[in-house]
Order: structure tokens, then sequence, then C-alpha cells
């Protein structure tokens, strides 16, 4: 982890560790689109008090030192969006689903409060402990809806899935504990026979020149 010097415009766009497991597989990045948060600002920096008037009321913020990319981003916690869809909201049955048998199907079914219709770009964190149903090891699909299938492992684990609409770029995530079968010699913790079929979603990470950072699908 290094520091931008912030007093030159810098974009630093870098790939990130699932960007790089893609290219290694012999995938293609096949990049359409990108995303941008703001959340390594703190904004209770904004000075308001500032001596110098309005235009000085972000000099601190706009004067910080900025953190280089890192290739171990997965996903922002929030993102800028367009006017249009402010206030929106990703809305999920339940993000939290425990003591789950092996074979048992969950069905997630996400919806855009608050802004238009739109399908999902859904990620599973560990393909040993929960699949999309019929599909084989494939980490991420795109959908309107999908359904997990719990698989049979040795001993009890948990994994996280990643809901993200496709257009707003909000984010919903859901954790998922599967309860260990008796008969099954799966450790979960194995490496991952991971097929990347559907999307580069998350390969690459940048810094812009103002502390917003960026993610391209």
């Amino acid at each position: 982890m290094g520091v931008l010097d912030n007093s030159s415009i810098t974009v630093d766009a870098i790939l990130t560790k699932r960007g790089r497991e893609i290219l290694a597989a012999g995938g293609d990045l096949n990049i359409t689109k990108f995303a941008l948060s703001d959340e390594e600002i703190d904004y209770t920096l904004y000075d308001v008090t500032h001596p110098n008037g309005t235009d000085s009321y972000g000099a601190v913020i706009e004067n910080m030192s900025l953190l280089e990319a890192t290739p171990n981003r997965t996903t922002f916690r929030s993102f800028l969006v367009n006017e249009s869809q402010a206030g929106a909201s990703l809305k999920v049955d339940s993000t939290n689903y425990t003591n789950v048998d092996n074979g048992t199907d969950i069905a997630i079914a996400p919806t855009t409060v608050g802004s238009p219709t739109e399908n999902y770009v859904f990620t599973i964190g560990n393909t040993n402990i929960v699949r999309f149903s019929g599909e084989g090891a494939v980490k991420t699909k795109t959908a309107s809806s999908v359904t997990l299938r719990a698989q049979s492992i040795n001993t009890a684990a948990t994994t996280d899935v990643t809901v993200q609409g496709q257009n707003s770029g909000l984010v919903q995530t859901i954790t998922v504990t599967v309860k260990p079968d008796a008969a099954s010699t799966t450790d979960p913790l194995e490496k991952q026979k991971t097929l990347f079929a559907d999307t580069a979603q998350n390969a690459v990470t940048g810094m812009g020149p103002k502390g917003g950072s960026g993610q391209v699908y």
C-alpha cells in the first residue's frame, strides 16, 4: 500500500486478484462498464466555518494524500450514482441464512426500490459451500434472480454472496452457513474449482485524482 502525491492529477488502475485469476484461467476481462465510489473520503472534514468562505469549505478534503489502488478490492460499500437514483435501495428477503442442510435451495430475488428495474450480478465467495443451482462451480452470474444450492461439506462453513445492481451499483451481502454432512469428504476450505463463465466483475480497480475509487466490469 502506498500514497499518491496529490500535487498532480493521477489515475491509477491495476488488476485485482479477481482479474488476475480470470486471466490466469485463460479468460477474457471483456470490460464494458465502470462504477465510482467516494467511500475513502471523510466528509466530516468539510468545514463550513472556514474563514476564507465557501470556496475553502472543502480545502482539507481536496488536499488529502490518496491511497494507491489495491488488488484486494472486491466491491464498494457505497457508489456514486446519478441524481435519478438518489435514495434508491436494494432489497432482498433475508441477508442471513444459518444451519442450512446440504442440497437445500435458497431463492434470491432482489428488487431495487426507487430506481428502474434491473438485473443483478451475483457473486459467490466460496463455491465449495454454495453454488448456483444446476450450474457447477461458477462464481458469478448476471440475472434478475438466482437459486443457490447448499453443497455437501464435512464441516460447517460460511460464505458471502454479493448481490449488485447492474445499473444502480447498489450492493447487498448475503451470508449463508451450511451444516456439516457426516458422509461428505469435501473440505469447504480446499481450493475451489472455479469457472469464470459469466463476467469479469470487479477485475480492475483504480484511484482517481480526487480520492474517488473506481471499478470496471
